[in-house]
């Protein structure tokens, strides 16, 4: 006996019908290809270079809870996308995909085939296309901004979790509840401090406020606050109490978007310790009277070339998973754009803290009181003032004939 499946009824270049009342559909990549269909397989092909994935799988991920299969199919581009997130929970199993990855070597390929491609590839490239494993194929191929070996030797550690309560104008205590500040170090009276915040955009996804305080002697993080909350809240129930807590740190707060509402909630808050804008193109560029970084064209490259010196050259410390984790999901277009995938707030707060750094021990954001140790006013008064006598105008080249 034969059997024969269904036969073609209709199929041209987008579908293909059969007599069962079946179809295959080629649906484009739009926000929702597959809302409202009913579909029992659906296979993704390059997941991970759609322009809109997230919001794609929003709608084809319904169909696997009545019965419908689901593949993906796609080259690496970096992590933080949701084709990435699909692959980690199917080697943790918190998701139901079965992961399969192809190596360079899976087809007739041999060493001098992969060698003549290294030499003619850019490093993301080779990894992107030609990948021998999986954390190569992730990391790589997104043009990673900062150097993954050195975000790899960071040793992240378990932070303490809590809030600021405020008992007094200036009087705070630390209550661990697994709030949103992430706490690595306590203040040090001694210490000096500055903090870098990027404030949320307030666009329609929905995006977080972040800010890092460092230590200015030993260039490490010492606290982490980030989560969503309102512009002037976080500058009045947030940075302020965090700089105050930390010795009156002194505060660069991104000025883009709503970082002015921020920018005035401080102000009436009363801390007065703000970063001033600088004219980055001046030889001795000089404060403005404008409050906040300005994120530019010219200094977000700066703050970014900058940061990774610092991360190459293990010129800051690093203990946030976090951070570390959007450190190697920035990346660089082809364009020179950077940006994070899908997030970079985290990036830019630790960038601008550290810019913050370099003015920290100017004497203008120095606080009332007795000058930090190591600070141009500390050294100051610690040299001891050099007045000889009163010596004749020439008198030192004036042979002495006794």
């Amino acid at each position: 006996m034969i059997l024969r499946g269904p036969s073609i009824i209709d199929n041209n270049q987008l579908k293909m019908s059969f007599s069962n009342e079946s179809a295959i559909e080629s649906l484009p990549s739009g926000n929702d290809p597959a809302r409202g269909e009913s579909v029992y397989r659906v296979v993704i092909d390059e997941m991970a270079f759609l322009p809109n994935s997230e919001e794609a799988w929003a709608s084809i991920e319904p169909i696997a809870d009545v019965g419908g299969r689901v593949i993906c199919l796609s080259t690496a581009n970096g992590e933080g996308n949701i084709f990435h997130e699909l692959w980690v929970g199917s080697q943790t199993g918190t998701n139901l995909f079965k992961g399969i990855f192809f190596p360079w070597s899976a087809g007739d390929r041999d060493d001098d085939w992969y060698e003549a491609k290294r030499r003619q590839l850019p490093d993301w490239q080779l990894a992107q296309e030609y990948p021998s494993d999986p954390d190569e194929a992730f990391i790589r191929s997104g043009r990673p901004v900062f150097d993954i070996e050195a975000l790899r030797a960071y040793e992240t550690t378990e932070p303490k979790r809590g809030y600021l309560h405020r008992l007094g104008p200036k009087n705070l205590e630390f209550r661990r509840d697994g709030g949103e500040l992430a706490v690595w170090e306590f203040p040090d009276l001694s210490a000096v401090y500055c903090i870098g915040a990027d404030v949320a955009e307030g666009l329609g996804h929905g995006d977080y406020s972040s800010a890092h305080i460092i230590n200015a002697y030993t260039h490490e993080v010492v606290a982490h606050w980030h989560g969503y909350i309102d512009p002037d809240l976080f500058g009045e129930s947030v940075l302020a109490n965090l700089g105050w807590w930390y010795n009156t740190a002194l505060l660069g707060v991104e000025s883009n978007n709503h970082g002015l509402t921020t920018l005035k909630a401080l102000q009436r808050s009363g801390y007065k310790n703000i970063y001033r804008q600088r004219r980055l193109a001046q030889r001795s560029p000089e404060p403005t009277e404008i409050l906040g970084w300005r994120t530019t064209a010219a200094s977000k490259p700066l703050a970014i070339d900058e940061l990774q010196a610092s991360i190459r050259d293990n010129d800051i410390g690093i203990f946030c998973d976090k951070t570390i984790a959007e450190l190697r999901t920035f990346v660089r277009e082809s364009n020179g754009k950077t940006h994070g995938s899908p997030h970079d707030d985290r990036v830019m707060s630790l960038a601008i803290a550290n810019q913050m750094l370099k003015y920290v021990w100017l004497p203008e954001y120095q606080v009332a009181g007795e000058a930090p140790k190591g600070s141009l006013a500390w050294w100051e008064g610690h040299i001891a003032t050099f007045r000889p006598d009163k010596f004749v105008l020439g008198s030192f080249g004036v042979r002495n004939r006794d």
